[in-house]
């Protein structure tokens, strides 16, 4: 039988964990034993029938590979099993080879092993493992003190496996001696979405004041109108949603604007010149008509500013930007 014909009889390569023993029922190797200094992978085969080298093959260089691969991620060690990345090793092939080797007298002729995995299932390891063991990264972000100051916190970058590095690392390790200590996995960096904190809007009701930062810098301090008792303007963090220049007003579904109709950009239009609305439901900042409201509880829950005011502000506001409304 010539080695094609033989291959093809023994089914192809042996998948690792075949036991030695079953190897009896399932493997037919060429008759006879192999010559003296024929080895496999550096395993030294030299006088044993196909059988016991392929047993050998198995305990003295297999088994190894088989243990879990250890690897190390930051501060943070785990590891990974061969046979989830797909390990495989052609021992069969390699005793067909060394059967059939014919060495020369006195000079050591060494079989290669062929070990193989799978990249793709190695990839789908580490994008498995990545959110376990990844360091996120934190945005930028405000909140305020106990005396309504903005406070900010400074964004961090994140870390996170970098798996197309990981995998050109870590697939060699497979298919030879595993080091002894965890091999350190390729690393990448993940940027913030927020990386700072422009401006912020602070709304004080209490001293009826609208107050402009740029971080924890405050600009300037404008004096507003808010809510009557009976419609509060609502606390909360809040950010601005929409911008409008000489706005359109139109009635709220509320029973104080039944019967009114939309009033269109002029003298007379209670949002004045400019509206600048928040995500709190219905709440915006604006202009008013009646600057003697100023410094009072007198809207229905907007905040209203002087019309030279609001024109101020304008410009300075972008949408997305915080509001602090106490």
């Amino acid at each position: 039988m010539n080695r094609t014909l033989l291959r093809m009889a023994i089914a192809g390569a042996l998948m690792v964990g075949t036991p030695a023993a079953a190897l009896a029922q399932t493997t037919t190797f060429p008759p006879g034993n192999i010559l003296t200094g024929v080895s496999i992978a550096g395993v030294d085969v030299s006088g044993l029938t196909g059988l016991d080298a392929s047993g050998k093959v198995l305990t003295d260089l297999v088994a190894l590979r088989r243990a879990p691969l250890a690897v190390v991620f930051r501060s943070t060690a785990f590891t990974i099993d061969p046979d989830a990345v797909g390990y495989k090793a052609d021992v069969d092939g390699a005793v067909v080879a060394a059967l059939q080797a014919i060495p020369v007298p006195g000079v050591p002729l060494d079989i290669p092993l062929m070990q193989t995995i799978s990249r793709a299932k190695l990839k789908d390891v580490l994008k498995w493992r990545d959110p376990q063991v990844d360091v996120p990264a934190v945005d930028a972000t405000v909140r305020l003190n106990a005396r309504f100051r903005p406070v900010i916190r400074k964004p961090k970058v994140g870390y996170g496996i970098d798996v197309p590095a990981a995998v050109t690392v870590l697939a060699p390790a497979f298919v030879a001696a595993h080091p002894a200590a965890p091999i350190p996995v390729p690393q990448k960096r993940l940027l913030p979405a927020v990386t700072s904190i422009g401006k912020v809007i602070v709304v004080v009701r209490n001293d009826f004041t609208l107050r402009l930062y740029r971080g924890t810098t405050r600009l300037r301090t404008y004096p507003v109108a808010v809510g009557q008792p009976a419609y509060p303007t609502p606390t909360g963090n809040f950010h601005v949603v929409e911008k409008q220049m000489n706005p359109t007003w139109f009635p709220p579904s509320s029973p104080w604007a039944a019967g009114l109709g939309p009033i269109p950009p002029g003298a007379g239009n209670p949002l004045g010149t400019r509206w600048i609305g928040t995500s709190a439901p219905g709440i915006g900042i604006h202009g008013t008509p009646n600057a003697a409201s100023i410094g009072s509880a007198a809207s229905h829950g907007c905040i209203r500013m002087r019309i030279p005011d609001v024109e101020n502000l304008y410009p300075k506001v972008q949408v997305g930007m915080p509001v602090f409304i106490r």
